[in-house]
């Protein structure tokens, strides 16, 4: 019996046929780029086994799951295969093996939950405009938790990005915690103001910050702060592509009562959905009226402790460190910068909860060395020699 590593063929048999997955399925990358690449070469040598096995009906699943990696048929045809094979053929042993260690190394995981089907229709934006906004802040109302979302698009009809905003916008608009106690601020960055029209209604505050070329998240989210009204205790900076659940302010707010606690993160795993489990999701939650998205219905990828997508801070300890860096350019890097400099200063923890991240067109980049964007930035260097989050910071001369 091995104390190093999990027997249940099952666990074994789900390394294997993640890892193929995560190899091929376009959606892993588009998750989390840095993440898959750095994991790579674990998981090539589970595919390589794959297509020489002499197993006959092990390498003809495992090149039809590689050619078709979002079938979920194709998934539980190989993993039975493969639970039934452990432990009376060394090389599909050895397989399993492979699979494992690739698991061990990659912060990029796979989830297929039994309920899945991949045949969804499409959410749009016009269907999202067309929903009911919800609750707005009261009149007179004097909110001590601000949420502040940065948000970014220039596709035409703003795409899946603007949808998911009004999505996770009408979420927080569904909210266990008492209503007069929030508000939501939406940061639009962009040279010019694209949507103000439709994000509104759904927002309590809308605010533009202009900036041309690449989007400054980091930038967008101290404006955010520095310029939302009210008496801020609590600052939840929120990705625009979460679908939160009906409890996630109530659960967060009580989280930040205990001592010696300046924030957190809401998650340790973030799951990205695929576009089918997004579409469900939303209507789910928003459309069914449900508390929560069925989990069992999910299908995405998972990033490992990763720190980007959603954080709680008090304000006083988000003001004290300078903010996020607004040295960071484009998506990747600056969360975790955040997240370690935060870290030094105060108790940082996590909690083991799903959230979900709603599917968009990938806007990562690598350098053509291989490193993220912002790999030149020494993290915990930031030292901001002008207050933080100044909406003329980045305006042209003469505008």
């Amino acid at each position: 019996m091995s104390y190093t590593k999990p027997t249940d063929p099952a666990v074994l048999a789900t390394a294997v046929t993640d890892n193929l997955v995560v190899a091929v399925d376009p959606d892993a990358p588009a998750s989390g780029l840095y993440y898959w690449e750095i994991s790579r070469p674990w998981r090539d040598k589970v595919v390589d086994a794959v297509r020489a096995c002499t197993d006959p009906t092990i390498r003809t699943l495992g090149e039809g799951l590689l050619a078709e990696p979002t079938d979920h048929r194709r998934y539980w045809e190989l993993h039975a295969a493969l639970v039934e094979r452990q432990g009376k053929q060394p090389e599909i042993d050895e397989l399993l093996h492979l699979g494992w260690r690739a698991e061990c190394n990659s912060r990029l995981g796979h989830v297929l939950n039994k309920g899945y089907d991949r045949d969804s229709t499409p959410v749009t934006v016009e269907e999202m405009k067309a929903f009911d906004p919800g609750t707005p802040l009261p009149a007179g109302a004097k909110p001590e938790v601000l949420v502040v979302i940065p948000f970014h698009s220039r596709l035409e009809g703003g795409g899946d990005r603007l949808r998911n905003l009004l999505a996770c916008l009408r979420s927080l608009r569904d909210q266990s915690f008492p209503r007069e106690h929030y508000q939501v601020t939406v940061v639009e960055s962009d040279e010019q103001s694209r949507w103000r029209d439709v994000i509104s209604p759904f927002a309590d505050n809308y605010l533009f910050a202009r900036k041309d070329g690449v989007f400054n998240k980091s930038w967008a989210m101290n404006a955010g702060v520095v310029h939302s009204p009210g008496p801020t205790e609590i600052i939840c900076h929120m990705d625009a592509d979460v679908l939160a659940d009906r409890d996630f302010l109530t659960r967060n707010v009580e989280r930040m009562l205990g001592p010696g606690t300046m924030g957190h993160l809401p998650y340790r795993d973030m799951l990205a959905m695929d576009f089918p489990s997004t579409w469900r999701a939303i209507r789910e939650r928003l459309h069914g009226g449900a508390p929560a998205a069925d989990m069992n219905k999910v299908r995405g990828f998972t990033l490992r402790r990763g720190p980007g997508l959603c954080f709680f801070a008090r304000a006083e300890l988000y003001h004290r460190v300078g903010g996020m860096d607004e040295r960071y350019q484009g998506w990747g890097g600056e969360d975790i910068e955040f997240n370690y400099r935060f870290g030094f200063d105060a108790a940082y923890d996590a909690y083991e909860e799903p959230l979900l991240h709603m599917r968009h067109p990938a806007y990562s980049v690598l350098r053509s060395d291989g490193k993220l964007i912002n790999a030149h930035l020494v993290p915990g260097t930031w030292r901001p020699e002008r207050p933080i989050g100044q909406l003329d910071q980045f305006t042209p001369v003469g505008v």
